[in-house]
């Protein structure tokens, strides 16, 4: 219930043309505190714009999806290793297929958490953690496979092995695999992730590679966590021949690694054709457990990112308001309006250097 504030920022080298400005990283956590409260005790002196207006103009996040239509994209976690396996899988309508390892060492907003490590992340329940990359790739994911490194291990059996290019030698448990080309057997592709090694990353990167070169049936038993076995092989199977994107990062510290914005969603949004997420702030104003996580879940796939989830000033909100935080935005609060199904829509007269818009959920919504 409690919501930790976050701010959004990141960089590291990816495939991004070079050309591509980098963006400001948003102000820290005690600023990103005072723009969102700033913006709550303006409401005071907000224009008030209720329901029964027109609907918004046509524009992103007022009724077209997200991902472009045809674009499937997977939430893939692998459990069982020494660190978080956690990675995005994309098939676009119209372009070349892709995965994105992340880094053991990220941080990303979890909506209604605040911000989370990669190893926080894996933790959550398959849902969440869809709604966790969801937010940090600005656009939904539609499915969600959590499978552990025994479930790999029979997945690799039953495609006949798994074929890699091992640029080195790999000590294991077991035995030493590489350098160059082998087929590793099941039990050794669960020993080559499974032990505590400084290169784990690399090591992920590898296997999911591999795997998506010659994809195997993934989800083969009711073991894995899924929202949908049939939807998640399709997607693996679609990625075939999938090359790597690198997530362009931005280390703040000896531990914390950020994604870099924009240069992420420029990325993403060469691959897929999706338009750039709108920055969003989330308060929880109505004291219910899990509202983040349900608004972002209604919000993320019409084109929004929560960069900022707290709690409101009070928890005895009744309505919710959408604040546009600036005129240019009102058809963006509208579009969350109809998203969240509830609230009203008020618009500042000043930007914000936070987000484009900000909600304060009350107590009509219901999670």
């Amino acid at each position: 219930m409690s919501d930790p504030l976050f701010p959004a920022g990141p960089v590291r080298p990816s495939r991004v043309k070079r050309g591509v400005r980098s963006q400001r990283v948003r102000r820290g956590v005690a600023a990103g505190a005072l723009g969102a409260l700033t913006i709550v005790a303006l409401g005071v002196y907000l224009v008030g714009r209720d329901g029964g207006d027109p609907p918004p103009p046509a524009s992103r996040g007022s009724g077209e999806p997200h991902a472009p239509i045809g674009s499937m994209l997977l939430a893939l976690q692998v459990t069982g290793g020494p660190g978080p396996s956690l990675a995005v899988v994309g098939v676009p309508g119209d372009g070349e297929p892709f995965f994105m390892p992340l880094s053991t060492e990220l941080t990303v907003t979890m909506p209604g958490q605040g911000e989370t490590s990669a190893a926080g992340v894996a933790a959550l329940p398959g849902d969440s953690m869809r709604v966790a990359l969801s937010n940090m790739a600005g656009v939904w994911i539609d499915h969600y496979a959590v499978v552990s490194l025994r479930d790999l291990e029979a997945a690799v059996d039953e495609g006949g092995g798994l074929a890699v290019n091992l640029p080195e030698a790999y000590p294991t448990a077991t035995d030493m695999l590489g350098p160059g080309e082998i087929i590793m057997s099941g039990s050794q592709v669960k020993a080559f992730l499974g032990g505590a090694t400084d290169d784990f990353g690399v090591r992920w990167e590898i296997v999911l590679g591999a795997m998506l070169a010659d994809p195997p049936q993934l989800v083969t038993n009711g073991s894995a966590q899924t929202d949908d076995a049939e939807a998640v092989n399709a997607i693996v199977s679609a990625a075939d021949g999938a090359e790597v994107l690198d997530m362009p990062t931005k280390r703040i510290s000896a531990t914390i690694v950020l994604p870099e914005y924009p240069t992420l969603d420029e990325l993403l949004s060469a691959s897929l054709g999706s338009p750039m997420p709108v920055s969003t702030i989330v308060q929880n104003g109505s004291g219910e457990p899990g509202v983040g996580e349900a608004v972002a879940a209604r919000i993320i796939p019409e084109g929004f990112r929560v960069v900022l989830s707290q709690n409101a000033l009070s928890f005895d909100v009744n309505r919710t308001d959408v604040f546009a935080n600036g005129p240019e935005h009102e058809a963006e609060a509208r579009a969350v309006k109809a998203a969240l199904g509830v609230g009203r829509v008020r618009v500042t007269a000043l930007p914000s250097n936070v987000a484009d818009i900000t909600i304060v959920v009350g107590k009509d919504f219901t999670a």
